[in-house]
Order: C-alpha cells, then structure tokens, then sequence
C-alpha cells in the first residue's frame, strides 16, 4: 500500500474531481469513483476516510495554490505601488491570471476543477461551509483592503456588490475558455490565455471603477456609507 499510494491517491482525487463537477456530490457515489479509477472501497477509507472528506480534498488540492499564488501576486504588486494605490488592472490581473493559467494549462483535471469550483458556488455542501471559510475569507478580506484604498468613491457594500459579479464573470469565463473557439466559429481562440485575460481584466475593471447609479448612490447615503468604505 505504501509504495502506491501517491498514485492511487491521485488517482482517486481525479476521478472524483471529475464526476463531482459533472454530477454533483450528491448525485456522484463513491462505487462511480472507485469503478472508474479502478481501485477498491477501501484505498478510499485509507486515504480520505468518507465521501465528504473526499470532496474536500478534490477542492483543497487545487484551490490553496492559486490562492497562495494570488497572494504573493498581490504582495508583490503592493510593494511595487509602494504607498500609492494599487492599479486597479494591477489587483485584477493577480486575482485572474493564476486561474486562467490553470484552466488552459494543458491539463483535463484543470477544466474539471474549474467546473467543479462553478457547482460548489451554486450548489454549495454544508459541510464545506467551515473549510471554504479558512480557504476563501482571508482571501476575500486582503483583497477587499486593497480596492477600498484602489476605489474610495465605491461605498462598502457596494464594492461587495461589483466584486461578486467579477467573480462570477472570471469563473464563467476561466470554466468555458475551451467552448469559446466552437461557439465563436473559431473567431475566439481556446488557447488564448492572453486574449482571455486582458479582456476580462478590461470588462472587470469597467464594472468595478462604474458610477454609481442613483440607486446605488441613495441605498449608500441611507446605509451611512457614503462617508467612505471601512476596512474590514
């Protein structure tokens, strides 16, 4: 078992990434996973212990080294902005490019995260609910520090707002990159992570830097919010 475990653990992890992203967690078994990567019920108890520690494991392999690359992207365009702001292509560009990367790397398992990662969004399992929050919120309140200082007309909330729908659009985009070739006729390259990215840093940057509309601007003054965003 110990000679082989690294590759049947893999093994396992991208086989589950798959069917999980296709099906869903609850519409996936563990006898569709174990079938499919060819090992048995019990290399699965031995390496993960339960179906749900299973799907954290298939989230957590790929999603804590984008985000530790986004970190020290970010990191690193801070240093470069000094004490002015950051750029606001600048932070986008660091959020973006290690997904797009990940996503046309080459790789089936990068597409299956990403698909998966879109299912969790919309369909997300309580039990992940702790594990997303040690994942995802430190990354969320760095981020969020830096486009107050970036955008300080933008009240808090809705920054929150125009963040989420970023978010939305650059998970759509990083998941479908490979569809865009055939449903463009081949005006959109699949391949292109330049073009895929510059684009949507150009889109993203539109919506996050907008005007605020008046009912953005009165929700704000009614909230108190229009003295400026707090950090949080």
């Amino acid at each position: 078992m110990s000679t082989e475990s690294p590759a049947t653990r893999d093994r396992i992890l991208d086989t589950a990434e798959r069917l999980f992203g296709q099906q869903g967690f609850s519409c996936t078994s563990l006898r569709q996973i174990t079938d499919e990567a060819g090992v048995n019920l019990a290399s699965v108890n031995y390496h993960f212990g339960s179906k749900e520690e299973l799907y954290k494991g298939v989230l957590i392999r790929r999603l804590r080294p984008i985000n530790e690359e986004r970190i020290k992207l970010l990191t690193q365009a801070e240093q470069l902005a000094d004490e002015q702001p950051v750029p606001i292509r600048s932070i986008l560009e660091t959020f973006i490019r290690p997904l797009l990367r990940h996503a046309t790397a080459g790789s089936a398992g990068g597409i299956a995260f990403l698909r998966l990662i879109s299912r969790d969004l919309t369909d997300p399992q309580p039990f992940m609910t702790a594990e997303m929050v040690r994942e995802i919120d430190p990354l969320i309140e760095r981020y969020t520090k830096v486009l107050t200082k970036t955008l300080p007309g933008i009240p808090l909330a809705e920054l929150f707002w125009r963040m989420q729908f970023t978010v939305g659009g650059i998970l759509y985009a990083a998941a479908h990159q490979r569809d865009f070739e055939r449903i463009s006729c081949g005006l959109c390259r699949g391949d292109d992570l330049e073009g895929c990215l510059r684009r949507l840093i150009d889109f993203c940057t539109a919506g996050l830097e907008a005007p605020l509309s008046d009912f953005a601007g009165r929700l704000a003054t009614q909230s108190g919010s229009d003295a400026g965003p707090v950090h949080p």
